[in-house]
């Protein structure tokens, strides 16, 4: 899909560099056309400026709209005051060795002087262009997934990470099992609470299009003790966060289906156990975070975790996608254990 969304933007930016390439040299030769008349000479020194402009703007083009298309729009706009020199130096250099290949003149240093303010002119005129096609484009692809994601939370295809069940028959009932509790029993008392805690966030979750990092965190904190209790020093818990990270707001309920997916094929089937790795760091505006675990290495196709009967990675990958437009990469890391890991911006 990415690939034919990728084709179809190439197929746009060059039809509309055409148009500006055309439009120009078109307002640019009509003064010469109206004094000195058509001829097959001006005809082909048109089509040379026009070749040579379009490889002159090549370099430039997968610059800005390939290779550095993640960068955000701020940096990429003071670039421009570089590559625009890189473009008009790229634009003498050509014409330097085919006037030389013609036997033409080469140009002076007060040609190449009085050429940089057409040239800039022309280099401004397309790339602006390029830039407000891109921000449409962009704000098309948004509306698309607010649309798509829209539909997605009415089909329900969310909710099997959401609570879907009565609030308030489960929390009397949590607090009648509590309250029969012995006092030797405190611990399964605790243990009743957390569990408490885990159905109150997932059913706060159905109400709360986004939560900050450090609430998600905390709620996986709650979720780890309880699954410790189940496997004892076999699950160990490692969390490493930064406060600049924490500010950023995802989705609730984003990350509970990964750290399971993490016990599930590491912790598990492991006699020894292993830690589960949570790490939240900020690079460059964005906010990555890597879930990994140690224990029983996976042997299997890393395709088909996303193939399986568990719809959880499944509709984690959606929200991604619709909410951010980013991917959810899995690996393995150093031991053989599954590794997931994502961005996501403020």
């Amino acid at each position: 899909m990415l690939h034919f969304i990728r084709r179809d933007a190439t197929r746009r930016e060059i039809l509309l560099f055409i148009f500006v390439l055309i439009a120009m040299s078109v307002l640019y030769g009509t003064p010469r056309l109206f004094s000195l008349g058509f001829s097959w000479a001006f005809l082909i020194e048109l089509g040379v400026d026009c070749l040579i402009m379009t490889m002159a703007c090549l370099p430039i083009w997968w610059l800005h709209f390939r290779k550095m298309s993640k960068i955000p729009i701020k940096r990429r706009f003071a670039l421009h005051l570089f590559t625009a020199l890189i473009y008009y130096a790229l634009w003498v250099l050509l014409y330097y060795f085919y006037n030389k290949a013609v036997g033409l003149p080469i140009m002076t240093r007060q040609q190449v002087f009085q050429n940089i303010g057409p040239n800039l002119l022309f280099y401004v005129q397309v790339f602006s262009s390029l830039h407000i096609d891109l921000f449409f484009r962009e704000r098309e692809q948004q509306l698309l997934r607010e649309q798509a994601l829209r539909e997605l939370a009415h089909k329900g295809e969310i909710s099997a990470l959401k609570a879907q069940i009565q609030p308030h028959f489960l929390f009397n009932t949590l607090n009648s099992i509590s309250a029969s509790l012995p006092h030797e029993q405190e611990p399964t008392r605790i243990l009743i609470a957390r569990l408490a805690d885990t159905f109150r966030y997932a059913l706060q979750s159905t109400q709360q299009e986004k939560v900050p990092l450090s609430q998600e965190l905390e709620f996986m904190v709650t979720y780890l003790s309880l699954e410790q209790a189940r496997f004892g020093k076999r699950l160990q818990i490692d969390i490493q966060s930064f406060p600049e990270a924490e500010q950023v707001e995802i989705p609730p309920m984003l990350l509970q289906p990964l750290v399971e997916n993490a016990i599930k094929h590491g912790i598990e089937p492991s006699i020894a156990g292993g830690f589960v790795h949570i790490k939240c760091k900020r690079e460059l505006n964005k906010t990555h975070i890597i879930i990994e675990n140690t224990g029983q290495p996976y042997r299997g196709n890393l395709d088909d975790i996303f193939n399986g009967e568990g719809v959880g990675l499944k509709n984690t990958a959606k929200r991604l996608a619709h909410e951010f437009n980013e991917k959810l990469h899995i690996s393995r890391n150093e031991q053989g254990c599954l590794k997931i890991d994502f961005y996501v911006s403020n």
